[in-house]
């Protein structure tokens, strides 16, 4: 049976049961067909791929979004071209829409006993921290890993 998720990194116990129940079907939580585990609707659509606010951000993150494709790809190398160019749409999209004033957009890649991710599909992490009380940035830790 092919991985499809990873326990290891989960960050909750109800993450974690969700994990748990994702495995057992053995089906691509991110594929389109199988995205029914999210718990925040798509915002936008473009070409192949939405932006989605994520089910369980990151601690002191104001915003924390997930960019993914609706085609299922694992490896840098399913990447192309158009796809930065997507992604870089959404991500503009949204530092519009939410007047995101600095943040920060990651991927993991490959073999999730490298990565930290809990999920093998591509996907980017779009977020921005909270400010303290001095106006100051909050660290917001995205473990790889």
């Amino acid at each position: 049976m092919k991985k499809v998720v990873d326990l290891k990194y989960a960050k909750s116990k109800e993450y974690k049961k969700t994990l748990e129940t994702i495995k057992e079907t053995a089906k691509c939580p991110f594929c389109k067909e199988n995205f029914k585990y999210h718990k925040k609707k798509i915002l936008k659509t473009c070409k192949n791929w939405f932006i989605t606010e994520s089910s369980w951000p990151y601690k002191n993150a104001e915003f924390h979004f997930l960019i993914i494709s609706e085609k299922h790809k694992e490896e840098f190398s399913d990447l192309k071209v158009s796809d930065f160019k997507t992604v870089s749409d959404l991500a503009n999209w949204a530092i519009k829409k939410y007047k995101i004033k600095g943040g920060a957009l990651t991927l993991r890649f490959g073999d999730t006993q490298y990565t930290g991710a809990t999920v093998c599909h591509l996907h980017f992490h779009f977020m921005s921290p909270k400010l303290d009380k001095n106006k100051e940035a909050k660290v917001v830790n995205f473990p790889i890993g």
